[in-house]
């Protein structure tokens, strides 16, 4: 079994990053405006979230250290 080298909140980061992305490419496509504003959101939500994710799972893993 492949395991990733990459830790977890990097990965999420990494995520986030990919999906701010796709919400500016999504500013850009050839859709109506109200296509487009939805997708941006749709996107800028989960890259939030990820970041989030990211966050809590760094402190907590730094949380477990210092016990």
């Amino acid at each position: 079994m492949v395991k990733s080298t990459l830790s977890p909140h990097r990965s999420h980061r990494a995520r986030a990053a990919a999906h701010r992305a796709m919400a500016i490419a999504a500013l850009t496509s050839n859709s109506s405006t109200r296509v487009r504003y939805r997708r941006y959101n749709a996107h800028m939500q989960k890259a939030t979230t990820l970041l989030r994710l990211a966050h809590y799972t760094e402190t907590s893993s730094l949380q477990e250290v210092t016990e």
